[in-house]
Order: C-alpha cells, then sequence, then structure tokens
C-alpha cells in the first residue's frame, strides 16, 4: 500500500484530505518541517502533500520552493503535491513552475485531492516501469 504524508497546518484541511485518502493509502500527518524530513527518510512514502502556507517556512529564509527542492534532490521519485490557497495565484505560477509535481487549491474537495493523488502515483508508476 501506497504511503502518503501530509504537512498542513490547517486542520479542516488536513482532516478532508487524512480522510479522502485512508481507505485506500497510509496517510501519516507530519507535525512540522523536521518531523516530515524524518518521515520520509524512515517511511519512504511515494507521495508528500505540503501546505505553502505552513508557518515553518516563513522562519530563517525557508520557503516552500527550498523545501522542494531538497526534498527532490534527495528522493527525485518522491512526487510532491503543494496544498495552495484559491487566491496566491502569484505563489501558484511559481510553484508549478518549480519542482512541485502538481496543486491542490483550497478549500480542499475530496475528489480532487483522490483524483490529483491517482495521477501522480499512475505518473510515479510508469517512470519507475
Amino acid at each position: 500500500m501506497n504511503r502518503i504524508i501530509i504537512l498542513d497546518e490547517e486542520l479542516e484541511s488536513q482532516m478532508r484530505m487524512y480522510l479522502a485518502l485512508c481507505n485506500s493509502y497510509r496517510v501519516e500527518i507530519a507535525e512540522d518541517e523536521a518531523t516530515l524530513m524524518r518521515m520520509i527518510r524512515r517511511k519512504n512514502p511515494k507521495l508528500i502533500l505540503l501546505d505553502a502556507n505552513y508557518s515553518g517556512f516563513n522562519n530563517n529564509g525557508k520557503s516552500i520552493h527550498k523545501t522542494i527542492e531538497k526534498i527532490k534532490k534527495k528522493y527525485n521519485n518522491l512526487k510532491v503535491v503543494t496544498i495552495l490557497d484559491r487566491d496566491d495565484t502569484e505563489l501558484h505560477l511559481s510553484t508549478t513552475e518549480e519542482a512541485s509535481d502538481a496543486v491542490l487549491l483550497r478549500p480542499i474537495d475530496e475528489s480532487n485531492v483522490l483524483k490529483r493523488v491517482k495521477e501522480q502515483l499512475s505518473a510515479n508508476a510508469l517512470a519507475v516501469n
């Protein structure tokens, strides 16, 4: 069963994603960026759902772009789906142009989460074969 890790500070969207995915995937929640990186190393997930507005990205010059770049450099087969607010059009453009594999927009729609995750995991399976 494919493992997915979610890092999302917004509890409602975190729970919507968890409930949409938990019947088909092993879903785990990361509390912060350090925990996320540890979980990636230990649990070998296939996909990460990453909140672009996570408050930890505003500290010490960190950004969503640097975190995705760091993940992709070490784990190039790991898919990263970025979670954005609908009105973050500038961040949306820069995130999709950079390393993010896909984008999910808030408010989270469960069917859209499943669709996006299936697309990314099937693309990953094709790339590996």
